[in-house]
């Protein structure tokens, strides 16, 4: 009786071990891909890649390349898994993708789909249009508003501001941000360079960039030389004056010339000039004569005005 207990005790060892040493031939089995579907054209850029499990198998082989595999350029991931799912993330353009499944007798062949990522996606040619300020702008507002377009497929976007020139210290570096406008402050005087990019999770924009002058010092007042105090002059006249050399933005010269040494708003005329001189004519009838005052005043491209200078006057003749 022990006899017989030994010998089946035996035989069920044996068979065990039989069914773990020959495994299944997997070699007329398919591997069943699930996602992403066999030809897609996506604008995602995340994917995960899903397949049916095959029972026999005890790993995978999951190769992904662009753009296919009879013509490969760039081989992307290849890796051996024991699972049926991978996350993996690509980048515009054409796929393909394969899995076979094995153990360690046999091996499923790969089945294959194809995928492709719309390349419009690609932000490295994409120009953000910039909106406000506008190049060159210059204020006295330390508060600064910013705006631009905004980009298709575009998830975020990145605005620098930095001092002089955009190799110059930064300014301002926040963390991107999914709205297309933003408001900083700026407390000191001076020219900046600002630029915005657009980011997406595989991809980013060049910046592009505008100058920004921060003009907070308003300029001097200008000094009156012709005429000259009481000076009498014809109906054609030139205004000369001069002013203190500036750092600041662009300057502009108001001349304001009246009837009225009070300068009632009635009563003045007045020219606008980026130079120190203006020259025009007045009307006065033959022989008759009109006293006239003047003054400066200089402003620059930021808004800062500067005093008017000190009042002249002068008496337009008519002789002929």
């Amino acid at each position: 009786m022990k006899n017989i207990l030994l010998i089946l005790f035996l035989a069920t060892v044996a068979l065990v071990a039989c069914d773990d040493f020959f495994e299944q031939d997997l070699s007329d089995k398919l591997v069943v891909l699930v996602a992403p579907a066999n030809g897609i054209i996506t604008s995602s850029s995340s994917f995960t890649f899903w397949w049916d499990k095959v029972d026999g198998a005890s790993k995978y082989n999951l190769q992904i390349v662009k753009p296919s595999f009879t013509a490969v350029e760039q081989l992307l991931l290849d890796t051996n898994l024991t699972t049926t799912q991978f996350p993996f993330q690509l980048f515009p353009g054409s796929f393909e993708w394969r899995v076979k499944a094995y153990n360690g007798s046999s091996e499923t062949p790969y089945t294959t789909y194809t995928l492709s990522v719309d390349s419009s996606m690609d932000l490295s040619q994409a120009i953000v249009v910039l909106n406000a300020p506008i190049d060159n702008f210059a204020t006295n507002n330390t508060t600064i508003s910013f705006s631009w377009s905004e980009i298709t497929f575009a998830e975020e976007y990145q605005l620098r501001i930095r001092k002089d020139s955009w190799t110059g210290e930064f300014i301002y570096n926040p963390n991107p941000t999914i709205e297309s406008f933003d408001e900083t402050e700026i407390s000191n005087e001076g020219n900046y360079v600002w630029g915005v990019q657009a980011l997406n999770s595989f991809s980013s924009s060049p910046f592009q960039t505008r100058i920004l002058i921060v003009d907070l010092t308003a300029p001097q007042k200008p000094t009156l030389t012709s005429p000259t105090n009481g000076e009498v002059t014809g109906t054609n006249v030139t205004f000369l004056w001069s002013r203190p050399t500036d750092t600041g933005s662009t300057i502009t010269d108001s001349l304001v010339v009246s009837t009225d040494s009070t300068f009632v708003n009635s009563n003045e005329i007045e020219f606008a000039t980026t130079a120190t001189t203006y020259s025009t004519s007045f009307d006065i009838a033959v022989g008759n004569s009109q006293k006239y005052f003047w003054r400066v005043r200089s402003i620059d491209a930021a808004g800062n005005k500067s005093d008017y200078s000190l009042v002249r006057k002068f008496t337009v003749k008519n002789e002929k």
